[in-house]
Formats: structure tokens, sequence, C-alpha cells
């Protein structure tokens, strides 16, 4: 009896699921032919720098442009005074209720208020010469107090970072769940710790750096940047230089790094869009590795002071938060969302049933801080395993032990956590 040959079913899978598959952009980094932003070269191309402040809180009382413009090559020297009410402030995407926050310009005005702070920018026609009319700029300042201590900034008298917003506090956020009391009340100790989250900065092998064109005919703007989110920044930017979205075109080249510190739109790209529209001609800006240290958001910088209720056995029943989050002297996109999420994520992999958090952003006269290397979430991390050594230490347990007892474990999935997130 002869047998028919089935022909085999086709999976509705796409084929490359399930299987290995080769880089595709390794050959081009390799071979060293890659484009990054400061690759692209286009006709008539001029070349931004900025004059930034070395103060981190200072009245500017006057600016002196004139032997800077009179240099060989230099095309334009702007100020916060020729710039910033022909652009849109950078907008923070992350507000919380009752947020008090000042405006961010794209150039200082008649205040600086962090190391840093871009205060004029030079156009010219080889990034030599507009690097060297910086240093032609004459700047007047008036030094003022300035807060860099986020708990000495809540006490009274504290300088203010801001002084037209009276306060340093810029934001309060609370979030708690199960029954953080009766916890407390049933535990048979409560333990303390204090800890730092440092600042940093993340450092990029390729700092930040952007070309922008403007097509007059078409009315058209086209910004290669190096970024994480081109989407964000096509939403974000035409409102800011008076381009339709439909008119703006973002493009990412590859991109050395980020770490979350290029998750952003930036005054610079703002300043660069806006002064090729302006001189009819494409602008780039290469940021340098000081600038980077500067001038590109920092990560982490909370202090914490915890409680933690735990029973004799190592069973950690609750766990309680007074934070502050030194955010720095503005706001970016995510700034006052990445501590939310240390809140969120504070009892970690663990069946902690009450938590509670109580936190709290400051302003200081520093570059602000936002999304780094897990955004938040590590900053629970840490907070939570210290937690775990310090139980075991004061009961005498054995760590690995203490973290056993309280891991969730494979039949309580999907677990509800007390912050209102499910495993």
């Amino acid at each position: 009896m002869a047998r028919i040959k089935t022909p085999p079913k086709k999976s509705a899978l796409p084929a490359y699921c399930g299987r290995p598959l080769k880089r595709v952009e390794d050959p081009r980094l390799i071979q060293g032919i890659a484009t990054y932003v400061d690759d692209i070269e286009l006709p008539g191309m001029l070349h931004m720098a900025l004059l930034r402040s070395p103060m981190a809180h200072a009245r500017v009382t006057a600016i002196r442009t004139q032997a800077a413009r009179d240099l060989p090559g230099v095309v334009a020297v702007l100020t916060g005074a020729d710039v910033n009410g022909q652009v849109g402030t950078i907008p923070c995407a992350s507000p919380l209720p009752g947020q008090k926050s000042p405006q961010h310009t794209v150039l200082a005005g008649d205040r600086v208020y962090f190391v840093g702070h871009p205060i004029a920018a030079v156009v010219a026609r080889d990034r030599s010469v507009a690097r060297d009319a910086l240093d032609l700029i004459d700047v007047d300042y008036d030094p003022l107090p300035a807060v860099t201590d986020p708990e000495e900034a809540l006490k009274p008298g504290s300088p203010l970072a801001h002084p037209e917003l009276g306060t340093n506090q810029a934001f309060t956020w609370s979030l708690s769940g199960g029954d953080v009391e009766g916890a407390f009340k049933k535990a048979d100790k409560v333990l303390k710790l204090r800890m730092r989250h440092q600042r940093l900065t993340p450092m990029a092998i390729e700092p930040r750096g952007c070309v922008a064109s403007w097509h007059a005919g078409e009315g058209t703007l086209t910004l290669w940047t190096s970024t994480q989110v081109p989407h964000l920044v096509r939403t974000l930017l035409p409102g800011l230089v008076g381009v339709p979205e439909n008119k703006t075109r973002i493009v990412a080249p590859e991109v050395g790094g980020g770490f979350g510190s290029k998750l952003n739109l930036y005054a610079e790209e703002v300043l660069a869009a806006h002064l090729a529209k302006r001189l009819g001609a494409p602008v780039k800006w290469i940021e340098t590795r000081r600038e980077n240290a500067a001038a590109t958001i920092h990560g982490r910088d909370q202090v914490g002071e915890y409680e933690i209720a735990v029973k004799k056995d190592g069973t950690v029943l609750a766990i309680t938060s007074k934070t502050i989050a030194d955010i720095g002297s503005y706001l970016q996109l995510l700034t006052p969302a990445i501590p939310t999420l240390t809140g969120l994520m504070l009892c970690g992999c663990y069946r902690i049933k009450a938590m509670r958090m109580d936190l709290t952003g400051v302003h200081t006269n520093k570059m602000a801080t936002d999304a780094y290397r897990g955004a938040g979430r590590p900053e629970a991390t840490y907070v939570i395993e210290r937690a775990m050594d310090l139980v075991a230490r004061e009961l005498g347990l054995d760590p690995v032990a203490v973290r056993l007892k309280n891991f969730i474990r494979p039949r309580d999935f999907p677990y509800n956590t007390a912050t209102g997130l499910t495993y």
C-alpha cells in the first residue's frame, strides 16, 4: 500500500524565532566604517561651542562678546538674551502634583545655577576657532551662596538654589501598601539603616553630539543626534523650535553608549536646531569630555533613612523609607520619576507584606539627575539587600538563610507586591 507523504506543517512563528542569529551590526563596527554623529560632514557646516559657568550659583552682571565676534572665522555669538525668547523651554515629561520647578531655558539668563550651565554659544566655520572664541568672552559674575547638600537644603535659613521659588523643596511623593503600623507592632525588633546613594556621571564612551540641518525651501529640519530616544526627540523638539513635527526628521546614527543619559532632549539639541534655521547652514556640536562630566545628566544621589520590622526568625514584616532625592538645579524629562521607581521596587524579590516610602525631591546647585542604568531601581535593590544583611547580622542568622526565608516562593506566583506590582 502506497504511503502518501504529507508536507510538514508550516510554523506560525517567524523563521528567526528559536534560532541563533548573527549580529548584523558587527562588520561595520569592527572595520571602523560605522557612522557616529561626529563622522557626519555636510557642505557649509558650522560648528557650535558653548561657554559654561565655572560657578555653582552666581548673578551674571555683564557679558562682553565683541572680542569673540571679531575673531576670524566666527559667524555668531549668542547669549540667553538673543535666544531664550525665540525657543521654548526644556520640558519635564514626568511632573508630580504640587511640583515647584524653574523654567529651564536653553541658555542662562541673569543667573547661573550649576557648574557647567551654558551661558553663551559661539558658531564658527571651524571647531577649533569656535572653542578659541570662548576664551575671548568676558563674563562678570557676582557669586551667590550655593546649596550642595540636599539635607542641609531643607533646613530653615539654607541658601536657595532658585530664590524665585522660595524653597528648595521641589516635590513630595508617598507610596504605601499593606498594614505598616500592624507589622511594626508585631515585630520582635525594629532595625534602622541609613544609606547614601552617591551622585555619579554616566560617562558613555561617546559624549553627546548633534548635527542640525535646515532646508529653507522645504521648511524641513533634520537632526542627527546621539540619542536613545529619537522618537521622543521628534515629538518634543518641533514645538520648541517652531517646526511642525511632520517637517522634522530625527536620525540616531551609531550611538557609543548612553546608559540612560541619552534618554533626554537637551538644551544643546534645541540650540543647534534653532541656530541651523536661524543662520541657514548646518550646525554641528560635539560635547567635550569635561562638558560631559558637568552638563550631561547625573545619576542616583539619594539619601535615605530606613526602618525594617522583623521577627526573631528573620522574617521581614515591613520596611519604611524616608528618602531625600537631590535632583539638581533643573528638571529633565524623567527627573521626578526616577526616585519614585525606587519606592515601587523597594520590596525587591521578597515577600514583604507592608511598606511605606516618603520621598522629598530637593533642588540644589548641581546638574540635574535623571535616568542612569536601572533608573531608580538599583537603589531599591541596594537598600533591600543591605537590609537583609543587617537582619542577619543583628539576629545572628545566616544571610543566605534570611534571604531564602523571605524570597517569593514558586507557588506564590503570580505575586502582588506591597507596592502594587505583579510578578
